[in-house]
C-alpha cells in the first residue's frame, strides 16, 4: 500500500475518533434537546461514514464488498449533512417548528434524492489498481456532480444561515458559538471541495483528499468547540 494511501486511511481513522468523541460530548450536554440530538447524529453518521471509508480501503479480496461498503459510506455521509440541516432549522425557527412535518419532509426528501442515483449508476472499482493492492472507486460523472451539489448546497446554506444568525444574536455566548459553527462549516466546505477535486484531479487527487480530510477534522473540532463555549 502506497504511503499516501496509508496517510489517507490514518486521517480517516482520526476523523472516526473525533466524530465519536464529539457525538458523546454533544448528547451528554442536553440529551432531551433536539438541537443536541441532531448535532450528535451529525457527528455519529460522519464517524460511521469514515469508518466505512477506512474499511473499504482495506478490503483487497472482494471488489463487490468494496462497492457495497463504499455506497453505504456515501449514504451515511449524506445523512450526516441532512442532520446538520435540521440543526440550522432548529436554531433559526425553534425546536417545535423545525420538528414539524414540513421541515422533516424537506430534509428527508433531500436525503432520498441524494441516494437514489446509486441504485441506477453503481460505482465501480479500478480493476488494474485493485490487482496491485490499491482501492480506487469510480462514480458516474453525473452522479458525482449531483452528490457534490447536494453536499455543497447544504453546507453553503447552513454556513450562510449561521453567519446571519451571528449578526442577529444578542447574547455574547450564542454569538461566539455561532461564530465557531461558521468557522467549522467553512472548513467542512473546503474539505468537500477538495474531495470533489481529488476525484477528478488524476495523480494529485490523493494529495487533495488528504488535505480535505485535515480540513474536515478541523471543521468537526470547531463545531464541537462551539458547543463547549461556557457562560461567563
Amino acid at each position: 500500500m502506497e504511503p499516501l494511501t496509508v496517510t489517507k486511511i490514518v486521517l480517516a481513522v482520526i476523523l472516526v475518533f473525533v466524530g465519536v468523541i464529539s457525538a458523546y460530548l454533544e448528547i451528554r450536554k442536553n440529551p432531551d434537546y433536539w438541537l443536541n440530538r441532531f448535532f450528535a447524529l451529525f457527528f455519529t453518521f460522519a464517524s460511521l461514514g469514515f469508518f466505512g471509508y477506512v474499511l473499504y480501503h482495506l478490503i483487497l479480496n472482494s471488489s463487490d464488498w468494496v462497492i457495497y461498503i463504499m455506497v453505504t459510506t456515501n449514504f451515511l455521509l449524506n445523512l450526516c449533512l441532512a442532520c446538520l440541516l435540521m440543526t440550522e432549522f432548529i436554531l433559526e425557527f425553534s425546536e417545535k417548528k423545525a420538528m414539524s412535518p414540513k421541515f422533516l419532509f424537506i430534509t428527508f426528501s433531500l436525503f432520498l434524492s441524494s441516494i437514489f442515483g446509486y441504485f441506477i449508476w453503481t460505482p465501480t472499482v479500478d480493476s488494474e489498481n485493485y490487482a496491485l493492492g490499491e482501492v480506487n472507486t469510480h462514480t458516474e460523472p453525473g452522479l458525482l456532480i449531483y452528490i457534490s451539489i447536494y453536499r455543497l448546497a447544504i453546507a453553503f446554506y447552513v454556513l450562510i444561515k449561521f453567519i446571519l444568525l451571528v449578526k442577529k444574536a444578542g447574547d455574547t455566548r450564542v454569538r461566539k458559538q455561532l461564530r465557531l459553527f461558521s468557522i467549522g462549516m467553512t472548513f467542512i466546505i473546503v474539505g468537500i471541495l477538495l474531495f470533489l477535486f481529488g476525484n477528478v484531479a488524476g495523480d494529485i487527487g490523493i494529495i487533495l483528499e488528504i488535505i480535505g480530510q485535515v480540513s474536515l477534522n478541523i471543521g468537526l473540532i470547531e463545531i464541537l468547540r462551539g458547543f463547549l463555549v461556557k457562560e461567563k
